[in-house]
């Protein structure tokens, strides 16, 4: 009765020892598959994630500026005996200066709040008898931040049309530099420039007012 009483107690100490010693191994066997099966998911979360930043399709955006003649930085070259004109320097600021100029308003926070300064180069034809103007525009656009600093350059080329008392101007626009970030953009630019604004009850010209315009730039960057 004892021997039996012993091994009744022996067997299920055996069984379960066993089990353990099995169950134990496969564990610890489970344990390295599943970490390599993690490892192997870690590693192809971020190669999904670096494929989708990779293939991340462009922002679009838009922004708006009112911008002013500099008188001191305006040079005109006359061509000849004809209406044919070039401007081979004149720059544009955005620089509050009274009631013209203003921060860019934008959607794009590497433009948002920031200045502009605008040279060009304008080929142009000008009857001075009706003030019709029309012809092709070169533009550097750089825009500032707070402290001076010129933080994205777009090179822009288009075409004005209208007169003095309002043209209109389209032009296309590529990032030429973009100082450190990395990234592309292009789009359009568009206005209505005034060089000649007259008092609306005299009709007198109103020689306190600095040719401006509002433009509108939009595109898209990635």
């Amino acid at each position: 009765m004892k021997m039996k009483s012993v091994k009744k107690v022996l067997v299920p100490v055996l069984l379960i020892a066993l089990f353990s010693l099995f169950l134990g191994c496969d564990l610890a066997v489970g344990g390295l598959q599943m970490g390599d099966v993690a490892g192997r998911s870690l590693e192809s979360a971020a190669a999904s994630v670096d494929t989708a930043a990779k293939g991340k399709g462009p922002t679009h955006f838009t922004a708006t500026v009112n911008m002013y003649q500099d008188y001191s930085s305006l040079v005109t070259q006359d061509m000849g005996n004809s209406n044919h004109h070039k401007t081979i320097e004149e720059t544009l600021y955005s620089a509050q200066y009274g009631p013209y100029g203003g921060l860019i308003e934008s959607d794009w926070d590497l433009l948002d709040g920031k200045n502009v300064v605008m040279s060009n180069v304008t080929n142009y034809n000008l009857d001075l008898n009706t003030w019709e103007i029309s012809g092709s525009n070169h533009s550097v656009i750089n825009v500032v931040d707070e402290v001076g600093e010129v933080v994205l350059t777009l090179d822009a080329n288009g075409v004005l049309d209208g007169s003095l008392l309002g043209a209109t101007i389209d032009m296309n626009w590529v990032a030429k530099e973009t100082y450190g970030a990395k990234l592309q953009a292009r789009g359009k630019v568009a206005g209505t420039f005034v060089w000649i604004a007259f008092h609306p009850s005299t009709g007198e010209v109103l020689e306190n007012i600095p040719p401006n315009g509002t433009f509108s730039l939009s595109g898209t960057y990635n």
